[in-house]
């Protein structure tokens, strides 16, 4: 992925690197992501908000749900 950055973040990444919080412009935006992340978004909505895409895609059939023997499949017979 290739990120232009123009501006405000520019001058922000550069001066992370230029201080020495990051070694690179490529390191620096990964810190920021995480630290946004960390700050922004906790673990429980991030879980949240992917068990509602899973629901939406089953419910539009783009995902199938299996039951404990469609899982299991050739293995199943081995469990009875």
């Amino acid at each position: 992925m290739n990120v232009i950055l123009r501006g405000k973040t520019k001058e922000i990444v550069k001066s992370m690197v230029e201080e020495g919080y990051a070694n690179s412009q490529s390191e620096a935006v990964r810190m920021a992501i995480i630290d946004f992340g960390q700050h922004h978004l906790s673990e429980v909505e991030m879980v949240n908000k992917k068990l509602d895409r899973l629901d939406q895609e089953i419910k539009s059939g783009k995902r199938k749900l299996l039951n404990a023997d469609e899982a299991l499949g050739e293995y199943a017979k081995h469990l009875k």
